[in-house]
């Protein structure tokens, strides 16, 4: 192990030892646990030392740095005499210290034995120390939740940012919402444009959106108002001065790629009260705008295989990096459309697009075979595997060279060659280097790996575009076709100006090579 931690304590029972003349407690310690430490090959970088009872952290300065450098993963592992070295405090104090060397990975190091927290059978140990602190945290999670809810239910904020349109303050009355002078007449002019009963002023979202951004306000976040920025404000019932708690209920996700998964809850679990803030808008007000958005929704069409657009997720927009979207109309053709409404790349044909696409593969193919006739492509790509192997064997034989350099460490320590700090110091040193060397063969393993992807990836290309030119010009499943485009292509890039007609428009490919 490359980064060792050594962990000295001196207890009363020690020091009672040593008042009877048994010799320093700490000396002893540590000679034998640097003759360890060489005998098992142990690469001591810090050593940590202090006197003092093992009955609680508040008392035990260097132990508290010895837990934030375990929980950060500076050591591969940690060196003591004996495992109640560590704490023999409260079992909430003992399952603490446990835990962070389980969940860090972090072993534990003593003459009898290593222990591993991550294994199950050393796991046992911890057990019980981990289910009550396991417990203690809980009881404490039940109080707090509970001292959130009564809150809320006295019509307190309890958010951590303001809902737009709003301040937090606090008082001795509690910590409640006060209107903000400038963004609180935007949310009643918003309520106002979309619930009027006059034609000539009432709005929906996106034409509110676009008349806040012509008046130049910005949104919660500074940015541009956006349809969705809107509809958020007008199913708010903050504004309408009511306090809502436990809407939605929050979960670990099932799916790894997702942060949280969400639902909402039935209206009948939800905290609804009245809050201690002024409302912007009355009830009537808010329930009138909840009726239009009612009447206004519509359930997003779908075939039942998802997918009407064949060049889904392929086309990206060449000014603003947006997805480009398929557009029907009626009354004319589909188009090809950028997803962001400020952008000013212009939209064009579907099938204009389809079809250049179809005929850019075809070129891109023809030129790609011409090219790898010609060049030297096998004889290049030998000499690129051979120089990666011969980097490899080189950065292996410069880590052996270090773990050599680590043994002699100990040689020089005991024979006083080297002192404590400068022992520590080179230690380090090593360790480090031997750290950048296994990154740096790490890395250029992955890049062997990804060259001889990239040839292999090569020698098929030809045989797969055409192979799926052909499949796409059968097919008439927009799915099927998708798939075909998706394992040849990484994406496309489209550009269209102002100026540009008809089938006038840029389209750049990216194949998967």
């Amino acid at each position: 192990m490359d980064r060792v931690c050594m962990y000295l304590r001196k207890s009363r029972a020690d020091i009672e030892a040593e008042a009877r003349g048994e010799g320093e407690t700490l000396a002893k310690h540590k000679k034998a646990l640097l003759q360890l430490a060489k005998q098992k090959g142990l690469n001591i970088i810090r050593i940590r030392q202090e006197i003092a009872s093992g009955e609680s952290l508040i008392h035990r300065p260097e132990m508290m740095e010895l837990l934030r450098e375990v929980e950060s993963g500076h050591y591969d592992a940690v060196l003591v005499m004996d495992m109640d070295r560590l704490g023999r405090g409260n079992m909430r104090e003992q399952g603490i210290i446990l835990e962070t060397f389980q969940k860090s990975g972090t072993k534990i190091i003593t003459p009898r034995k290593v222990y591993d927290l991550q294994d199950e059978f050393d796991e046992e140990y911890s057990e019980f120390e981990a289910f009550m602190a396991r417990k203690e945290l809980k009881v404490i999670t039940r109080r707090l939740q509970g001292g959130r809810i009564r809150s809320v239910q006295d019509g307190n904020y309890i958010g951590t940012r303001p809902p737009y349109g709003y301040q937090i303050k606090e008082d001795q009355t509690g910590r409640y919402l006060i209107p903000d002078p400038d963004q609180a007449p935007v949310v009643k002019m918003i309520f106002q444009w979309y619930t009027s009963d006059d034609p000539h002023e009432k709005m929906g979202s996106n034409k509110i959106a676009n008349k806040l951004n012509e008046l130049g306000y910005r949104s919660y976040t500074g940015k541009k108002w956006t349809s969705a920025s809107v509809l958020a404000i007008l199913k708010n019932a903050v504004y309408a001065g009511r306090i809502q708690w436990k809407k939605k209920e929050y979960k670990k996700p099932s799916n790894p790629l997702k942060t949280k998964e969400t639902k909402t809850r039935p209206q009948s679990e939800w905290i609804d009260v009245e809050g201690k803030h002024e409302s912007l808008v009355s009830m009537d007000t808010f329930q009138k705008a909840q009726e239009i958005l009612k009447r206004k929704y519509h359930p997003p069409y779908q075939l039942e295989n998802g997918i009407t657009n064949p060049l889904a997720g392929l086309i990206r927009c060449g000014k603003c990096g947006a997805s480009m979207v398929y557009r029907p109309y009626t009354g004319q053709k589909p188009h090809l459309m950028c997803y962001n409404k400020f952008c000013d790349n212009k939209s064009t044909r579907f099938e204009f697009v389809e079809s250049r696409l179809i005929d850019s593969l075809e070129d891109w193919l023809s030129d790609y075979k011409l090219q790898w006739e010609k060049s030297k492509a096998p004889s290049e790509n030998n000499q690129k595997i051979e120089l990666y192997q011969v980097t490899i064997k080189n950065l292996e034989q410069e880590l052996k060279n270090l773990e050599t350099q680590k043994g002699r460490l100990h040689d020089f320590l005991e024979r006083g060659l080297y002192d404590e700090e400068t022992y520590i110091e080179r230690s380090n040193n090593i360790a480090n280097r031997m750290n950048e060397t296994r990154a740096a063969i790490e890395k250029v393993r992955e890049e062997l790996e990804t060259e001889k992807e990239r040839i292999k990836a090569q020698n098929q290309i030809i045989p797969k575009i055409e192979n799926v030119l052909d499949l796409y010009r059968e097919s008439d499943d927009p799915k099927i076709k998708n798939t075909l485009l998706k394992s040849i292509l990484d994406h496309c890039e489209y550009k269209k100006e102002k100026w540009q007609t008809g089938d006038e428009f840029s389209l750049r490919l990216y194949p998967k090579i």
